[in-house]
């Protein structure tokens, strides 16, 4: 990372003062016009522009719309360079503690859960968004049947198809990076979008129904940022937290259309995780049902991505029963190769603010999270299994190496280090935590087994998937994300249109925003 001008630590109150000496709305137009130029996040450092990060880049937008006064003096790319330098040297509570360990530990979890969203491959998100909500059969037949996610769902709770949501972020997001006028690039208008191309859409059909669903789900106002912005915050970790422009990331009351302070934002609510908090948005009965409905399905969704797999036998859970009358359950899959045999539990867990946040003894909480429960689980299974009593368990090998697997919907970043590791249950076998992500591209494995790349994890010592990656060799596509990705629009295969919005959209594939399956 590069090193800040700024002399270490900088006080929140210091960084305040330079973002609001400037006018909001030119400071805003300027960030918006600089974001939508740059490289993906992954090639700043390479390019000398780490200080253009979309995390400091989005907190410079909050202060400067929330406490910001018109009227000031202009922004220029200077003054802009500065307030970024200023934030990369905030200060932490890591100078708050004392030498060791521990106190590198909690910083980088901070770190790491900031960062790390803005660095997830676009694409795969968006293509997992609608192969998961829209492509995973559940059948009707299901002792625990969905509750909300039920056909039609997408257009009471977003207000069209979920594929045509995903299509508007896809717009929105090319529009500002690569409209084919520079000027407008940092913003969006409806009426760019010329009104005979809406057959890329499914459903909609007018300019007024794509603002209608923009204002309820994508547009924030001035008013609505002032009032979000904490009064009494703590100042080491206030960008920690959640910024308001990442549930709703294009800025409405300006000329010219809307404002898109930060391009990648508005991908960011297309993701699994931005769906997530748009239909479980509050604590009502219909949220809660949402977010349980997405764990029912997502655990189907690694199932079929466990399909893919050529060389294993896929067994789903199962209940044992033991005497008066007692039944408990399995993991939710059994993955047999011929060598080995992974034990999985799915959890669609994310992590909590205070994991994220990195506090003292962080790892404390991880015995109480789903992941805990997880590693309880596979040891639960493990003792079935070599209990050989189990007729329910009859085509599970229980002589094979054995490894265990939690597949999280989120990234727990760190979570198989030592650090981590230390306070979760300690287990029969071997067992490491994978994201999703993750799974989907090991599942693509090629030219070996993943039951190989398992075992070169576990040998390692660091039960950790992602590190033995670049040891093997991958297809170029998962073809469950394919299929979901080919039901976006703007993704999938139309007959070109003209030299305009939509048509920069399609061309673009640059950015960090996905690649169109035309020139991936």
């Amino acid at each position: 990372m590069r090193q800040p001008l700024s002399p270490y630590p900088v006080p929140e109150t210091q960084y305040f003062e330079r973002v609001l000496r400037h006018d909001p709305n030119s400071l805003v137009q300027l960030i918006a016009a600089t974001s939508a130029s740059l490289p993906p996040v992954r090639d700043l450092a390479s390019q000398g522009l780490s200080l253009y990060a979309p995390w400091a880049l989005l907190d410079a937008t909050w202060v400067s719309l929330a406490r910001g006064r018109e009227g000031r003096p202009a922004a220029t790319s200077r003054d802009l360079r500065q307030i970024l330098d200023l934030f990369l040297a905030l200060d932490d509570p890591v100078s708050r503690q004392p030498e060791g360990m521990e106190r590198w530990e909690g910083y980088l979890q901070r770190t790491i859960h900031h960062q790390g969203p803005w660095q997830e491959d676009a694409y795969s998100q968006l293509s997992r968004s609608i192969a998961l909500l829209a492509q995973t059969p559940y059948p009707d037949d299901s002792k625990d049947p969905l509750e909300v996610i039920l056909p039609g769902w997408d257009h009471t709770r977003l207000g069209c198809s979920l594929a045509d949501y995903l299509g508007i972020a896809h717009l929105v997001w090319g529009c500002a990076t690569a409209h084919p006028d520079r000027r407008r690039r940092g913003r969006f208008a409806v009426d760019w979008y010329p009104a005979e191309d809406y057959d890329q859409f499914d459903g909609l059909r007018s300019p007024a129904q794509i603002k209608t669903v923009l204002k309820r789900h994508f547009v924030t106002t001035k008013k609505k940022l002032r009032s979000a912005f904490p009064a009494n915050h703590d100042p080491l970790l206030r960008r920690y937290g959640h910024n308001p422009l990442r549930s709703a990331p294009l800025v409405g009351g300006v000329p010219g259309g809307y404002l898109v302070p930060v391009p990648a934002a508005v991908l960011g609510k297309a993701t699994p995780l931005g769906l997530y908090y748009t239909g479980g948005d509050n604590m009502s009965e219909w949220g809660k049902s949402f977010t349980t409905d997405v764990g029912r399905l997502f655990e189907r969704y690694v199932g079929r991505q466990l399909d893919l797999l050529p060389d294993a036998e896929v067994q789903p859970e199962t209940v044992v029963k033991f005497s008066k009358g007692v039944s408990k359950k399995t993991v939710d899959f059994f993955v047999v190769f011929p060598d080995v045999v992974l034990l999985i539990e799915v959890k669609s867990t994310r992590p909590g603010e205070q994991l994220r946040f990195g506090g003292p003894d962080f790892t404390t909480l991880l015995p109480r999270t789903p992941i805990g429960k997880g590693f309880d689980q596979i040891n639960r299974s493990v003792e079935f299994l070599r209990a050989g009593t189990h007729p329910e368990l009859a085509r599970i090998p229980s002589g094979r190496r054995m490894i265990g697997m939690v597949v999280t919907a989120e990234p727990f970043h760190q979570i198989n280090t030592p650090a981590h590791r230390v306070d979760l249950p300690k287990t029969e076998i071997p067992v490491m935590v994978t994201s999703v992500a993750e799974l989907e591209q090991a599942v693509t494995i090629t030219g070996s087994s993943l039951a190989d790349l398992l075992c070169a994890a576990v040998d390692s010592g660091a039960v950790d998937l992602r590190q033995e990656f670049p040891r093997y060799e991958f297809l170029e596509h998962n073809a469950v994300l394919e299929q979901g990705w080919s039901a976006i629009p703007f993704a999938r295969r139309r007959r070109p249109r003209g030299q305009d919005a939509a048509a920069a959209v399609s061309r673009s594939g640059r950015g960090d925003g996905p690649v169109p399956a035309t020139e991936r």
